[in-house]
């Protein structure tokens, strides 16, 4: 793997020659700016190709490793999901720096109580044109 630009632009390497390029989406908000953005990938994306992936990897070849891979895939992306959801909520990213995280559970196997979806459904949420999960509860 190459960075091209941290953050945004990422050269992988293929198995049997060749690259091929990830780019994530570059935008300017009230936590950063950036002299040139573009379009491009979330990150959600991505984990969503990832857990497909390593399904049909499961289903060649069942075991321990790739389930436990598995979980914490969808781990990742419910995460991810919180944080777009809350700082939804608050307008975050787009308006200030000031992210609240202090009702984040802190030990594994709890979740916040607010959000209306769970890891065991992650996956079978709509998504909307923002790339997020669509929830009927915001606010």
């Amino acid at each position: 793997m190459r960075i091209i630009d941290p953050g945004h632009i990422y050269q992988l390497n293929q198995l049997g020659g060749g690259t091929q390029t990830i780019t994530f989406v570059k935008r300017s908000g009230g936590a950063v700016h950036y002299e040139k953005e573009w379009a491009g990938m979330q990150t959600q994306e991505v984990l969503r190709a990832l857990i497909d992936r390593t399904k049909y990897l499961y289903k060649v070849l069942p075991c321990a490793e790739t389930e436990e891979a598995l979980y914490h895939l969808r781990m990742a992306l419910y995460w991810y999901e919180v944080r777009a959801l809350r700082r939804k909520r608050t307008k975050v990213n787009r308006t200030t720096l000031n992210h609240d995280d202090s009702e984040v559970p802190r030990s594994r196997g709890q979740y916040p109580k607010d959000i209306p979806f769970g890891i065991e459904d992650i996956e079978s949420k709509p998504i909307a044109s923002d790339g997020h999960i669509i929830t009927s509860i915001i606010f």
